[in-house]
Parts: structure tokens; sequence; C-alpha cells
């Protein structure tokens, strides 16, 4: 769907602030778990006000504005465990699926029952993703905790018998992995487990480091050096075993590893130009991020106590308020905030994609989605290149591009 978040985005570059794409929520910020990789482990009283989680009540009606406002992508996570506020999680999918947005749920899998798992089946839930740290019980179980790979291996597996007695394709599931000294040398092992136990996409994501005591996590000078070839293996196995995934993001577009291990380990980039369609990164115009204490943030590795917040104001104008509005402005100066002049994902495929279709979005006149003609000579050119099963994908996903651009390009 970049073309269509590329749309949207694309309103601002014409002067017309345009609503959020996403809307990222994090109910609490407590977990069941104390993952030595993890900030909360680390973090002491410096996120005391995340323990100050919204009330259930304002959790619900923040779905009702996103999807006034026009949201199409709900996504709750966060640095605690969601599904630990249960019945709030599964009201605001339910809340969300009945306005029309896709729904993703993160999870380290270990509390959802089976019961759980039907119920986001009925309510045709999008998107699982667990968090899976290794291809073995011995790799996984030393980076998160005793018996982690057993109960989340559980969890997938319940889930695909569940779909496959409902007959049902959805929830889409996705396994996370967060690269360390312990893993980085196992990704394309990491890609075999995908597709041995029925995931559809594997994300990848680099370590952060929040306290020295992490150092039996933090990649060597050797293992970086390393890192590069052991990506390109397990991009090489994921393309030969049909995998998505986001591996590339991983490095930079040179082929550098960026931000593997702690902030400012990669590139450090001073200056951006200031062409809305060359800032450094979209995040601030495609969505926005709210913490378990109700604090906004324009992507989900910020947190900032000063921020704007939905505790006392409306989604609508802590999007178009003066924190978020000073973030996309500093941005656009090309003055990049510490996190940002080491973050890879400004690299990745994905981001570089949708970069691509902003310019091309600025640069078209009239409509912006293809006509019924010019899908069927793509899907002609499709079914010559890579066969029909392909081809019939590729063309329900262009017909869904298509429909998306038409709803966007018809709002007033």
């Amino acid at each position: 769907m970049q073309p269509v978040m590329a749309h949207r985005i694309a309103e601002w570059g014409r002067g017309r602030p345009a609503p959020p794409w996403e809307l990222m929520v994090c109910p609490t910020h407590r977990c069941n778990l104390r993952c030595g990789i993890c900030a909360r482990t680390w973090e002491g009283a410096t996120a005391e006000p995340l323990r100050d989680e919204l009330s259930e009540e304002r959790w619900l009606h923040l779905v009702e504005e996103a999807a006034a406002m026009g949201v199409r992508y709900l996504n709750i996570g966060g640095g605690g465990e969601p599904t630990l506020r249960r019945e709030l999680v599964l009201r605001m999918c339910a809340k969300a699926k009945a306005s029309g947005m896709e729904v993703h749920l993160q999870t380290n899998g270990t509390t959802l029952t089976q019961d759980d798992l039907d119920g986001l089946i009925d309510l045709r839930l999008d998107y699982i993703t667990v968090s899976v740290d290794g291809p073995t019980a011995e790799i996984n179980d030393a980076i998160r905790f005793k018996n982690a790979y057993a109960e989340t291996v559980k969890r997938i597996e319940w889930l695909n018998t569940l779909k496959k007695r409902r007959r049902s394709s959805i929830p889409h599931l996705q396994v996370n992995i967060v690269v360390t000294a312990l893993n980085y040398n196992v990704l394309d092992t990491m890609v075999d487990f995908c597709v041995g136990h029925g995931v559809e996409y594997l994300s990848a994501k680099t370590l952060l480091e929040y306290s020295p005591d992490m150092k039996a996590y933090i990649l060597s000078a050797e293992q970086q050096s390393a890192l590069p070839g052991e990506i390109e293996n397990a991009i090489a196995r994921a393309r030969a075993v049909g995998l998505s995934n986001n591996l590339d993001s991983l490095l930079s577009a040179s082929g550098a590893t960026k931000c593997i291990g702690a902030f400012g380990t990669g590139t450090v980039v001073d200056k951006m130009p200031v062409s809305f369609a060359q800032v450094r990164c979209l995040e601030p115009w495609r969505g926005i991020v709210v913490s378990s204490s109700g604090h906004v943030a324009p992507c989900c590795f910020f947190w900032d106590g000063t921020a704007d917040s939905i505790r006392d104001q409306s989604l609508h104008d802590v999007w178009h308020g003066p924190y978020l509005t000073s973030f996309r402005r500093q941005l656009q100066r090309g003055e990049l905030p510490e996190p940002c002049k080491t973050c890879g994902f400004p690299d990745s495929h994905e981001h570089r994609r949708l970069a691509d279709c902003l310019a091309q979005a600025l640069e078209s006149k009239g409509k912006e989605y293809p006509s019924q003609v010019g899908l069927l000579g793509k899907a002609w050119n499709s079914l010559r290149r890579h066969g029909l099963r392909a081809s019939l994908r590729r063309y329900q996903e262009w017909r869904a591009i298509r429909r998306a651009l038409y709803d966007e390009s018809e709002k007033p």
C-alpha cells in the first residue's frame, strides 16, 4: 500500500496537512518477562511516567478518533506486553476492524490462549507478530528467558492449527528477531525456521544498547564485520524459499552496517536536503505513536515525557500540535535528532520504496491510480514473467491499491 501512503503524505508537500496513515498504540508498559535485550530491563526509574497508563475508555475513544480522521492501520504493540490488557486489546481490535482499519498485534506470544487466538480469527485480525530471537531453544532462550522457545512455538502451532480448522488465511503470521551477538550468524537458519512454522514474514531489528551490562548481546567489531555477509546469505535464502522479509533494513544503501549494537556506531548524517521529497525519514508524516502514558512520538524509537499527550488532547490536536510540527520542521531543515542520525530504517527497501512513491506522487498530474486497462497490461506482463499463481496474487494486490488510491483521490 505504499503508493496509497505516498499519496496521502504528498498532501503535506502541497501545503495540505493530511491525517496519519498509521496509529501505533502501546496500551501498557508492563510485561510478564524480563528479557536481557529489552529496554524495560535496564531503564530503571527513567520510564516511571509510562507506568501511569491511560484508561480503557480513553484508549477505545482514541480508536474512534483515529477512524474519524481516516487512519487506515492500527498497530498494537509497545514496550510492554499488550495482551496483559487482554480485554482492552480485544475491544480495540474489534472497534478498529468494524471501522475498516487493518489491525496488527505485536506480542511475545506467551500469554495468548487458544480462545484468544480463536477470537482474533473471528475478528478477522490482519496480522500477528510474535517475538522469536533464535531458530533453536538454546539460542532463543539465552537471549530471552528459560522455556521461551517452547512457549512461543506452542502459540505459533496453535494459531496455524486454528486457521487451518477455520479455513482462514488470517491473521497473517509474522516473526520478529532482534539481531545480537548470539544470533547474528544464524539468520539464514531463522529463515528456515519461519518456513517450517508457517510464518509469512520475517522482521529483523537491530539491538539498541540501554546499559553497559548488555555486553553479552552487543556485537563485537569482528562480528559486525561478518554481519553483512550473514545478512546477504539470509536474504538469498529467503529469496530462494519465497519468504517475505525486511532483512535489507540491516544494511545501509552502500552495504555497510548501520545502527548495529547501539546509537553512535552507525554513519552520522549531519545535513539533508530541505526538499520535502528528500527528507531523511518520512515516519513523522506517515504515522503517530502513542505511549502507555498518552505521550505521542513520531516513531517507536522515541520517548519524550515533554511531548504532547492524548491524555488531555484529541488525536487531531496532537497530530497537528506543536511537538510533532516542530519535529517535522526540524527534519525538513536537515537537523536530525541523535537517534535519527544512526537509524538504519530510512535505508531499508521499505522506506526507499515509499520515498520513490512519494516522489512520483508529487510529480504526477491528475489521477494517480492505474486504469483498468493498465491493470490488465500489468497482469499480462506478470503472467509471462512469474506464472499464473504469482500473477493472480499480484493482480489482486494491484486492484486493492487502485481502489485505495481512488478512495484517497476522491476525498474532499
